[in-house]
């Protein structure tokens, strides 16, 4: 792959192939999808593990009746680590096309288009994966091949997730840095009392265990 995204998705990981998907049939169902979820951002984190992960998954965790779609927030997460839900380039546009953001639009002739200057193209190619085309003021170039029917769901995650959310890649003012610096200290001096403690000790455990390459 030439492309500057070439190394910025998981190509060719594997799906868990008998994970329910949106439009779910049952809140079980809904439950199972966002519990595992939950365990895929605790196993993507490498920290002891991080605050932030921590809050995260508290942020995940089901208040109230269920609905037979993803939350918002269980979109953008499943979307930024990649969440290798079993979707096909069908099954995940039409997740995309509940939300605000424009989805791929499917084409008559198996290709799919989507977004705008620039916008991209993805055909099919023999026997398996997709040819990324890149169309940006009337230029048009092969941005990337994709080896692997699913590797489209993993590139459509990447392009409609922002990868640079504040303040990573922002101009932070160092009056708002000074104002938030002194409690931020005291939090993490909490929670470097927490990481001690013999559960996450536990948790650490198992995570590397459980991430451990078979090969």
């Amino acid at each position: 792959m030439s492309s500057i995204h070439a190394q910025n998705a998981p190509w060719g990981r594997p799906v868990i192939d008998d994970l329910p998907l949106p439009p779910f049939a049952t809140a079980a169902d809904h439950d199972r999808f966002t519990r595992l979820l939950r365990l895929h951002v605790a196993l993507v984190d490498d920290g002891v593990p991080s605050l932030s992960s921590k809050i995260l998954s508290g942020a995940l965790e089901p208040h109230g009746a269920r609905s037979t779609q993803l939350t918002p927030l269980e979109l953008q997460v499943a979307m930024a680590t990649f969440f290798p839900a079993p979707w096909t380039p069908e099954t995940f546009a039409e997740v995309i096309a509940a939300t605000p953001r424009d989805a791929p639009r499917a084409m008559a002739d198996g290709r799919w288009n989507w977004m705008y200057d620039p916008d991209f193209t993805a055909t099919p190619r023999s026997p398996h994966g997709w040819e990324i085309e890149r169309h940006e003021r009337g230029a048009r170039r092969i941005e990337m091949v994709l080896e692997h029917d699913g590797d489209l769901v993993l590139l459509w995650m990447y392009h409609f997730t922002s990868r640079h959310p504040y303040p990573y890649g922002w101009r932070v003012e160092e009056a708002d840095l000074a104002a938030v610096a002194a409690a931020a200290r005291a939090t993490r001096k909490v929670h470097n009392r927490d990481a001690a403690l013999p559960y996450l000790a536990d948790w650490r455990t198992e995570r590397e265990a459980a991430l451990e390459d078979p090969a």
